[in-house]
């Protein structure tokens, strides 16, 4: 690789200096460009460029390994990086492994070349779009917003001879549509990123952003009991990539955690849930995973029943199986382009739920009385027990058949693992989608018997 002024760097002699354990160096060069909107102005253009390191040590000893990992931002700070991963790894311990060797890569696609060659001018006709669009309703205004375009490079070297890279972009939208004036109005807070600019272009996402929006402007809080909900592809998203992902994963096995066992039925016949890290554009698509091995496509459930884990390079060679290229780094707080900042770990690609042959209009008319719910506050399962409790943000009711009136306030409570033997519809066009979780293929989904809470 170049150093930061462009000159060749001995990444493998650096690192042989620092450390004579097997080491792991993951690059990621990344260019950012934020577009800020206030009300209908552009506010501001900010750019950044970073280089970061993540650097990983493993320590053989007698009961196993130490394992360090140590990160910055500059080369000039690599080799005491190196050596502070090192020292880390004196006071950890792991079960021993070995680092992938060099291997096979798929081919993906994971590259818009609008966003490539010219990410400001992306964000700008984005804004123009979207404020032309906003500025034709007289009861939505937009108070915030933000276009954020992504080009990052990744690359992995490692002491048992991976060198390999790869090239991806990424754009991310963000609003504050203000529904309403005066002591009635209230507000939406949508989000979203994508790949490339189609999966959430401002004519197919901003009209559907606002309908959810308009849909609040008359509202009420929800009756208590339990009733039919059809949940939105992002609400499907946070109830169960942290759900199905954790105990999908070799780790939880390991540690005697997971409520999956292959052959086990754990949800209703219309679910289908695929890991697929080559999904074109898909937000976790890469032709390799965190650790340098060849990401895959690995069915989790088909027709209900459970059928395979997944594996990183320290679980597969533990528990005597085939990684599956899923050593993933990414992690709470840190965005697309920092996850040099922390190690690989045991997780999902792109959870990816198979739609079924029904549409959402036929699921809503064959739905006498229940939820339709767009948006929830910090749905965030816990990954063990799957239990969850939620705010409603946006929803409609849903009266014989027909989307009613907004429902604003009151919450969803119970587990995400009991949800899936209730499922009664799986709409037949899933979607690209991100919301707290990240990475997910999913359609709308109707379940039965949810718990709501709200006005007696």
């Amino acid at each position: 690789m170049e150093d930061e002024g462009g000159d060749c760097m001995n990444i493998a002699g650096l690192m042989d200096r620092a450390t004579r354990a097997q080491w792991e160096v993951y690059i990621q060069h990344s260019k950012r460009t934020d577009l800020q909107l206030r009300g209908n102005e552009r506010e501001a253009v900010i750019r950044q460029e970073n280089t970061g390191y993540g650097v990983r040590v493993i320590v053989p000893r007698s009961d196993g390994a130490g394992v360090g990992y140590a990160s910055c931002n500059s080369v000039v700070d690599l080799e005491a990086t190196a050596r502070r991963a090192h020292d880390f790894a004196k006071l950890n311990r792991s079960p021993y492994f070995e680092l992938p060797t060099r291997k096979k890569l798929p081919p993906v696609r994971i590259v818009d070349r609008k966003i490539l060659n010219g990410t400001e001018q992306v964000g700008k006709e984005y804004a123009k779009d979207a404020l032309d669009i906003i500025s034709q309703e007289k009861d939505i205004s937009l108070t915030y917003g933000k276009v954020r375009t992504y080009v990052v490079k990744d690359e992995i070297i490692n002491s048992a001879g991976i060198d390999c890279e790869s090239l991806g972009t990424y754009l991310y939208v963000e609003m504050t549509l203000k529904i309403g004036s005066g002591g009635h109005a209230t507000e939406f807070w949508p989000s979203r990123y994508s790949r490339q600019i189609r999966d959430l272009a401002p004519d197919k996402i901003v009209p559907e952003w606002m309908k959810i929006a308009r849909s609040c402007l008359n509202r009420h809080a929800p009756s208590t009991g339990k009733t039919t909900v059809i949940f939105a592809p992002s609400v499907v998203c946070d109830l169960f990539l942290p759900t199905i992902g954790f105990h999908s994963s070799s780790e939880a096995v390991n540690l005697n955690l997971s409520a999956f066992k292959k052959g086990q039925r754990v949800a209703s016949e219309a679910l289908t849930v695929v890991d697929d890290g080559l999904l074109p554009f898909g937000l976790r698509t890469n032709a390799f995973d965190g650790e340098g091995q060849p990401q895959g496509r690995t069915k989790l459930i088909e027709k209900g029943v459970f059928r395979n884990f997944l594996y990183d390079q320290l679980h597969a060679q533990t528990m005597h199986a085939q990684p599956t290229g899923n050593g993933i780094r990414g992690g709470f707080g840190a965005d697309v382009d920092e996850s040099y900042q922390v190690p690989p770990g045991n997780s999902h690609t792109n959870l990816s739920i198979r739609g079924d042959s029904r549409s959402l209009d036929d699921l809503i008319k064959d739905t006498r009385d229940g939820l339709m719910i767009y948006h929830a506050a910090w749905l965030n399962p816990d990954r063990i027990t799957t239990r969850f409790g939620s705010e409603i943000r946006n929803a409609q009711s849903i009266r014989n058949g027909e989307l009613a009136e907004g429902v604003v306030g009151g919450s969803f409570s119970g587990s995400a693992l009991d949800l899936m033997t209730h499922i009664s519809g799986i709409s037949n066009r899933p979607e690209i989608v991100s919301a707290y979780s990240f990475g997910c293929v999913a359609p709308y989904i109707r379940f039965e018997d949810v718990q709501i809470s709200g006005s007696s």
